[in-house]
């Protein structure tokens, strides 16, 4: 007991030394670092933040169209040059779903109409007539629809010269009265390669590719971007553009090239003139067997887009 008793005391002294050596090395001031003490780490709880939502404010609608005058207003027609309308910028043709005659939205003019040039502030810029040159109803391509009756399209008017400021002279909308119109649409739609000298023709089954004769030159560019069908109308035979269907574009380098009416319109029509090629003064002239597929059938208001 006494031999194993000492052999006790002896490993606890040992131990005890071993111990002392660890809490000197720890405490010297020479060699290493003392080590410090890592802190416990942060436990972070996640706690559920509940916050009221709050319904955005309804946006109110405009004012309603008001009543103008309309005695000193200018008439928006292919006639007129008519400062004031904004343009189209990015818009594009209303789509609306499940209509009976086609997805294209357009309006049909039942009266003369005011033209706005906006719908939050509106100023009346000038009169629309309901029949286009009091020939063809009148039917416009909407762009945009808002509250109180506003509907914005685009109108076949120039809204300035060439020779003053080309990128003004196509393009031009105004936001109308819906009161004033009929709702309409249409399933066409039309796209001319100026490059390809091609026109596809989409009547709502599916597009065609023709041929066309001759598109505007390098100096009378037929007009890019988007106009839109004005209507039929009938030269007499004989004459170097029999059959005629007006675009709502013009020239946008030629101020006036038709002395009659003092316009520089586009059309797409036939023709007796022999040229071929990019040789016009921007109008599309094709044979009598692709304007036979437009004839008395392309609605009014149908978008044309010339690239």
């Amino acid at each position: 007991m006494r031999h194993g008793s000492g052999r006790a005391s002896r490993h606890l002294i040992l131990a005890g030394a071993v111990a002392l050596a660890v809490v000197a090395a720890g405490c010297s001031t020479s060699g290493a670092s003392p080590r410090t003490p890592t802190a416990a780490p942060t436990v972070l709880v996640p706690s559920t933040i509940v916050s009221a939502k709050v319904a955005a404010p309804a946006v109110p609608d405009p004012p309603a169209p008001p009543a103008v005058d309309t005695s000193a207003l200018v008439q928006i027609s292919p006639l007129t040059v008519v400062a004031g309308l904004p343009g189209i910028g990015d818009a594009t043709q209303r789509h609306v779903g499940g209509a009976s005659s086609g997805p294209w939205q357009t309006v049909t003019l039942l009266r003369d109409t005011v033209a706005f040039d906006g719908y939050r502030h509106p100023s009346a810029v000038g009169l629309i007539p309901g029949e286009t040159l009091g020939q063809v109803p009148t039917v416009l391509p909407v762009l945009d629809a808002r509250g109180n009756g506003w509907v914005r399209v685009m109108v076949a008017t120039r809204g300035a010269l060439p020779s003053q400021d080309r990128s003004q002279v196509n393009g031009r909308t105004a936001w109308i009265n819906a009161a004033d119109t009929r709702p309409s649409s249409t399933t066409w739609s039309i796209h001319v390669d100026t490059a390809a000298q091609t026109i596809t023709i989409d009547d709502g089954t599916g597009p065609q590719v023709y041929p066309v004769r001759a598109t505007g030159s390098a100096s009378t560019p037929t007009p890019a971007g988007m106009s839109f069908i004005v209507g039929p109308f009938w030269d007499e035979p004989g004459t170097f553009t029999p059959r005629v269907i007006l675009l709502s574009s013009q020239s946008e380098t030629i101020d006036r090239w038709d002395r009659p009416t003092g316009t520089a319109v586009s059309a797409i029509h036939t023709s007796l003139l022999k040229g071929s090629g990019p040789v016009s003064n921007g109008c599309v002239r094709v044979s009598d067997e692709v304007l036979d597929v437009l004839w008395h059938r392309v609605p009014a208001g149908t978008v044309v887009t010339v690239t």
